[in-house]
């Protein structure tokens, strides 16, 4: 019976999910962490962090990953998005879900691009259905009346397979000026060439040259698919 019951407890330990926390506000991560190793015991937080650069040395080094990472999408100097972003190019598995004290929909679109699984708003942290976006029990996504949690499933939200996939092909738009970006955003607003020359006060020829820059960099031929793909990035 003893020893029954020692299994049990063992197998629930395998269960607990294994949760990373990023927040810059030290009493906002305190308060996660406590809800979550206090509250909720197949659950453990196993490690809390408020510097982008701690938490992508656990994701790049240490030998017990998260199952889950909570993400403040607010940070000092460094946008969440990007630490999303930087997660996903390194991981396949890991369920990623950005919290913020403002409107979703003010992040979503970047958050989704950046291959995260849920958007919660911090008001919602530690509600039953918060719990569930940790657990992933709800396989088919949501999204609440209150617009204070979006998941994988509803609108864009891909999975941690499918976001790896997306984030790893995307094209590297760092190096694209700001010239090329003001160009193809000008095309994008329905300006002419001849209106574009006349606006930079350049020729055609130096349009026609930014333009075709823009497209290589953007592993593209035409200008159509390089302005939909600086739309895609929030570029333009």
């Amino acid at each position: 019976m003893k020893e029954a019951m020692a299994e049990d407890r063992g197998l629930r330990r395998l269960r607990r999910l294994r949760i990373g926390i990023l927040d810059n506000d030290v009493c906002a991560l305190m308060m996660m962490d406590m809800l979550i190793r206090h509250r909720k015991p197949d659950m453990e937080v196993i490690w809390k962090e408020t510097k982008p650069q701690r938490l992508m040395e656990h994701i790049t080094y240490d030998a017990m990953q998260p199952d889950v990472v909570i993400l403040d999408l607010v940070l000092n100097g460094i946008s969440g998005v990007d630490v999303c972003r930087e997660i996903r190019r390194r991981s396949s598995t890991i369920r990623l879900i950005g919290v913020t004290a403002y409107p979703l929909e003010q992040y979503r679109a970047r958050l989704v691009d950046a291959g995260a699984q849920a958007l919660v708003s911090k008001d919602s942290v530690g509600s039953a259905m918060f719990v569930d976006v940790l657990r992933g029990s709800n396989q088919h996504g949501f999204r609440d009346e209150g617009a204070d949690i979006v998941q994988d499933g509803s609108q864009e939200f891909m999975t941690p397979r499918e976001a790896y996939e997306h984030v790893r092909g995307e094209v590297d738009v760092r190096g694209i000026s700001q010239r090329e970006i003001g160009i193809l955003s000008m095309y994008a607003r329905g300006m002419t060439t001849k209106e574009i020359t006349k606006s930079l006060h350049i020729s055609v020829g130096t349009v026609q040259s930014h333009t075709s820059h823009a497209a290589r960099k953007l592993g593209v031929r035409q200008r159509f698919e390089a302005i939909r793909i600086c739309q895609q990035r929030h570029l333009i």
